[in-house]
């Protein structure tokens, strides 16, 4: 089959049908998420055959295709694009907002200030991140057009709706990739766009396949890239997500329009494929399956237009900038982090990145460039919406060893209107109560915010005791109070340091009794802690050094997907002297050992490592397996010859509405085996 259709595409070059001679041509896009990747593969069928239209119009990941196309790249470098951005990075969904203050816990509800006080915010997509890529992606376009769409090497419509009136919105004008982000609002994904005065949503709720947008613009003739795919049959409904989008997919039904003589139509074999569903194997056979639609109709066209080429140079330097919205400070920090000063020389590459910066803060939710003028010099007119100011959040997690949990957090982005952060964030569970409060002063910018910080953090933990053989011991109580104060860096992506003096209070209970009351302790010294990601992996590190005890430790953990497969490796490092109970290393962490219960082997020093495989099944389901290996000690080094073990845990994931849930067996190389149930993310 592939042979055949590159000798179908071979031909095609060499048999190139005659150009239009009169009228314009409208390249129209339809909606379809996922399914939109098959545009790219119709577009390198029209580049094989010279064609170049005079309009291109999209709707939702049309309006993305779209408009790369008209910025000037070519198929083969929207599909790089694409492999390198992927859209399901556009997509991906994640849990509500959590503030780095709030880290580990991750909220399961958040409730964020608005008009009218404290309102729920769903889980969806990571929308600074989304938005963040759009504004680097389609950042050439954005140069090129200054805020006028006709001034695209390709004039370029996006097609959004009108949230209060379901009415279509053709977006001609204003900032490039804040009108693609209209038009691809999903609802229930992404939240609506403000845009002048409307309130923008998903193109596809109006227009989902905008021919008759490209005729009121004055086409004459359209080629229509259609993935657009039938309702889902009711057996295959068997799950919320599936309901969910059969739901959308009404929504996005419409009545087909009225196709005249000359006009080429290239309907996409899109059926069994889910309008969300960005796995590389889907991603693959879209693109196979639009290179087959084409190469039968494309060849065949009675006519395809061959629009001029309309070269446009990209501004070469600043005339200024100015901002719209969020506080005073906002300007000064967005002109820095950018280089976007007057007079400054513009680098388009240099500028990408720093817009990629630019959202990695907790600062803002949507920033827009908005470059305008003409000539040699370009004028930023740029739009800033910044984070809510106040936030707060909920979780819960039951383990089955360790009990539930529940969490609670608070972040004051501008305490009583000033420039300090304060957070708060409280645990309680059977074994554990703890409170810690933080207080932060941001200074800089971007990538290299500096913060001096003070933190307070009480808790009360009982540690459950465990014989060789996996037996309840009793379960001592320890109190402790840690105080810090220094300074938290950050260092780009997603790296923060923190340096800064340590001081610790604790009690540790008498061991024969169970209660607190016996030995106390206290310690001053210096903590030093990083943490931060290199591509898929995921790195931290934290050092406590006082005349009392030493305390280091490691964890490095990352993740590979292969199609259905997803492999994630980790390991862990501790070494510690004269540690107090409450500080010393659990053998696996909170994930536990394969085999034993979960927190059940502690010690001064831990190294292990291990390999999580999870094959998903379907949607929501995954088979899981995690092979492990380790050693717990007190004293001694890290590679003595006794206490290794080796352990092997399986089961089922569900992926649910309150996070991950896993059912899993382990078994350990000393003969012991264990249940694994887990609920939630454990924090």
């Amino acid at each position: 089959m592939a042979i055949g259709a590159a000798l179908v595409g071979g031909a095609a070059a060499a048999q190139s049908p005659p150009t239009c001679q009169a009228g314009k041509t409208a390249l129209v896009l339809s909606g379809g998420g996922a399914k939109g990747i098959a545009h790219i593969a119709v577009l390198r069928v029209l580049d094989s055959l010279g064609a170049r239209p005079d309009l291109i119009v999209g709707t939702s990941m049309g309006s993305i295709i779209g408009a790369l196309y008209a910025s000037g790249h070519d198929s083969r470098a929207i599909d790089s694009i694409a492999r390198e951005l992927s859209p399901a990075e556009l997509f991906a969904r994640a849990d509500p907002q959590s503030p780095r203050p709030w880290r580990p816990l991750r909220p399961l509800l958040v409730w964020v200030q608005g008009e009218s006080g404290l309102a729920l915010r769903s889980p969806g997509v990571d929308e600074p991140r989304t938005n963040g890529m759009l504004s680097a992606m389609l950042l050439r376009g954005n140069l090129l057009a200054r805020g006028d769409f006709d001034s695209l090497p390709i004039p370029f419509r996006a097609v959004a709706t009108n949230l209060a009136t379901r009415e279509p919105v053709v977006l001609d004008r204003g900032d490039l990739a804040q009108a693609v982000r209209a038009s691809i609002a999903v609802p229930l994904v992404f939240p609506p766009e403000p845009v002048d005065s409307l309130l923008l949503t998903d193109g596809g709720l109006s227009a989902n396949i905008p021919i008759a947008v490209a005729r009121e613009l004055g086409a004459t003739r359209v080629i229509v890239s259609d993935v657009t795919g039938p309702l889902r049959p009711a057996r295959n409904l068997s799950s919320p997500l599936e309901v969910a989008e059969q739901l959308a997919g009404f929504l996005f039904q419409q009545a087909p329009a009225n196709l005249d003589s000359g006009d080429v139509y290239v309907k996409v074999d899109v059926r069994g494929f889910a309008n969300l569903d960005f796995s590389p194997e889907s991603l693959e056979r879209l693109r196979q399956n639009g290179r087959l639609a084409a190469d039968s109709v494309l060849p065949r066209a009675a006519c395809l237009p061959r629009a001029p080429e309309r070269p446009r140079p990209l501004p070469a330097g600043v005339e200024g900038f100015e901002l719209n919205g969020g506080i005073r400070s906002d300007a000064t920090v967005i002109e820095r982090v950018l280089g976007i000063a007057a007079g400054n020389a513009l680098d388009e590459s240099e500028l990408r990145i720093q817009l990629r910066h630019l959202t990695e803060v907790d600062t803002y939710d949507a920033f827009w460039l908005g470059p305008e003028g003409e000539g040699e010099r370009v004028r930023f007119r740029s739009v800033v919406r910044r984070a809510p100011p106040r936030l707060a959040g909920v979780t819960v997690a039951y383990d089955n060893d360790l009990g539930g949990r529940l969490g609670a957090m608070y972040l004051d982005r501008h305490l009583l209107g000033t420039s300090y952060e304060l957070s708060g964030v409280a645990g309680l569970s059977r074994i554990q109560t703890d409170l810690t409060f933080g207080l932060r002063r941001y200074f800089g910018y971007g990538r290299f915010r500096v913060a001096p910080a003070l933190t307070a953090r009480v808790a009360e933990e009982k540690i459950i005791r465990y014989s060789e053989a996996g037996e309840e011991l009793g379960r001592p109580s320890t109190r402790e109070a840690v105080f810090f104060a220094g300074l938290e860096r950050e260092l780009g992506g997603s790296w923060v340091v923190t340096v800064g003096g340590d001081a610790r209070f604790w009690r540790e209970a008498d061991t024969t009794t169970a209660r607190s009351g016996g030995e106390t302790g206290r310690s001053g010294g210096v903590l030093i802690r990083m943490t931060g990601g290199l591509g898929l992996v995921h790195l931290s590190g934290e050092a406590v050094i006082s005349g009392t005890f030493r305390r280091v430790q490691g964890e490095l953990s990352g993740a590979a997907h292969l199609g259905r497969l997803t492999l994630a490796p980790s390991a862990r490092l501790g070494w510690g002297q004269r540690l107090p109970l409450q500080n010393r290393f659990p053998l696996g962490g909170d994930e536990g050992f394969p085999g034993l219960a979960v927190e059940e082997r502690r010690g001064d020093r831990e190294l292990s490592a291990g390999l999580q495989a999870a094959w998903k099944l379907r949607d929501q389901v995954s088979l899981l397996l995690l092979l492990a290996g380790g050693r717990i000690a007190d004293g001694g080094g890290l590679f003595e010859d006794d206490g290794w073990l080796g352990g092997l845990r399986t089961g089922i994931g569900l992926d649910t509405a309150i996070g991950p849930v896993r059912l899993e067996y382990g078994a350990a190389s000393n003969g012991r085996d264990q249940l694994f149930v887990r609920i939630g993310r454990w924090f």
